[in-house]
């Protein structure tokens, strides 16, 4: 009788992720045991071999530049690699390595030294297996550990793998744990949900929203002075926090908080790979306001173009942020080449900063037309639901291009979707006077960022 899994018959394509010479020395122990393999030194070439090649499993080394774990969590991020198996290695790996690979969704940990058939097993096991979510066990180490050493020759193997999941939720959730398990990524409070389930109730009063913002002194600094930017133009400062809930009514105090809280969540960081913060959050609240004004012009998705202006780019942030030596490729390719950011992400990381924005808006809760003005901004012809505010923030998105107002990390000026143009009946003309009224909002956005950042 044969092995299960016959590599003879159907080699098996592995891409090796680790230094050269132990690399080398891997690709030549799985050559043996019948294998195809592919090298990359490091993460970012990695991703690149990815653009051409479509392995069976990757084997990937921890402490490769870039980072194996980092690596881990973009493949288990892109629709378009996700379904591939990690299996990452180290010499002697901590608790706190092996517990990171789980949460990354590898699909286990070796630690080195490693005989070639523990190797082919781990393979085999891999291929055959499910793609690993990060799970959630009462003790991770111990349940992960046992799949994270070398096993003796008598060692009992392991338990068979479960059935494939097939439902597509199954799939989703897979990825919305992957990003809830990304290294550093803040909680997120659900203060803007429960604002607005108030402001749904007959009970809610201005005086209960009051109470709730009061939880945090600082935040509720923030909130005034985002109240009392110019962009309200009261005429006297409003100290009490229950009139700005009557004079701003609770869905627009919601969204001011949802803002405040992103900006304080993910607003200021250092070693980014590259993206311009001070340009990133100016195009961002530029935007913002030009939705609104655009909103108001074609009399659609008033109470929320405000907020999805704002929020359409999250996902460089997280980029940038989290991923950023893989960033800094995109920016390298921006600087050399004349496209669009979307386009370098796609083409270096194999996934968009829409997808990973919509993504996290799914984690985080944010209201659905939300979830899908940050997903959809680019291709509102694609949007499932809540198109017209994805028509409404492409443009806004490209108008406060054509302005120059801030930076979204390039320096394209696409052309509207013909999807966006058709759906507000808008020609040359048509998107001249909303660029004009857009014109005339921006004075009031310093005010606003001002207020925001400080």
């Amino acid at each position: 009788m044969g092995d299960p899994i016959n590599n003879t018959k159907n080699p098996k394509q592995v891409l090796i992720v680790d230094h050269e010479r132990l690399g080398n020395l891997i690709s030549k122990m799985l050559t043996q045991e019948e294998f195809m393999t592919e090298m990359a030194n490091d993460g970012l070439k990695a991703l690149g071999k990815l653009r051409t090649l479509n392995p069976d499993v990757i084997v990937a080394e921890l402490s490769v530049s870039g980072g194996g774990i980092k690596l881990a969590e973009l493949i288990g991020l892109s629709p378009k690699y996700q379904h591939i198996p990690v299996i990452l290695m180290a010499a002697n790996p901590t608790p706190d390595m092996i517990i990171r690979a789980r949460n990354a969704g590898c699909s286990s940990f070796m630690a080195k030294p490693f005989r070639p058939s523990e190797l082919k097993r781990r393979i085999d096991l891999a291929v055959s297996a499910p793609p690993v979510p990060p799970p959630k066990p009462a003790d991770p180490v111990a349940e992960f550990v046992s799949q994270s050493t070398v096993l003796s020759e008598d060692a009992k193997p392991d338990a068979p793998p479960q059935e494939e999941p097939s439902k597509d939720n199954e799939k989703a959730e897979g990825i919305l744990n992957r990003v809830k398990s990304i290294e550093g990524l803040p909680s997120f409070p659900a203060t803007h949900a429960e604002i607005l389930k108030m402001a749904k109730s007959e009970d809610a009063s201005s005086d209960d929203i009051a109470e709730k913002l009061q939880l945090d002194p600082g935040f509720l600094a923030t909130i005034f002075k985002l109240v009392n930017s110019s962009y309200y133009g009261f005429n006297k400062q409003v100290k009490d926090l229950s009139l700005a809930v009557t004079l701003l009514g609770l869905e627009e105090i919601a969204n001011l908080v949802l803002a405040a809280q992103v900006f304080e969540k993910l607003g200021n960081y250092k070693d980014g790979a590259g993206l311009d913060l001070k340009a990133f959050w100016r195009h961002s609240v530029g935007t913002a306001f030009v939705a609104r004004a655009v909103a108001k012009k074609l009399n659609a998705e008033v109470e929320s173009a405000f907020l999805a202006g704002m929020l359409h780019d999250l996902g460089k942030i997280i980029l940038d942020r989290y991923f950023s030596d893989y960033y800094k490729a995109v920016f390298e390719v921006l600087n050399e080449e004349d496209i669009a950011i979307a386009q370098a992400e796609q083409e270096i990381l194999g996934i968009t900063h829409a997808a990973i924005g919509g993504q996290l808006a799914e984690e985080w809760k944010f209201p659905k037309n939300y979830l899908n003005a940050i997903t959809y901004h680019h291709m509102p012809r694609t949007a499932p639901r809540y198109q017209r505010l994805v028509c409404l923030v492409h443009l806004s998105d490209i108008i406060c291009r054509q302005l120059n107002y801030g930076s979204g990390g390039d320096k394209q000026i696409p052309t509207p979707d013909e999807t966006a143009l058709e759906r507000f009946s808008l020609g040359d003309r048509g998107m001249k006077i909303l660029v004009e009224t857009a014109q005339t909002e921006l004075d009031n956005a310093e005010s606003f960022l001002g207020a925001l950042g400080n």
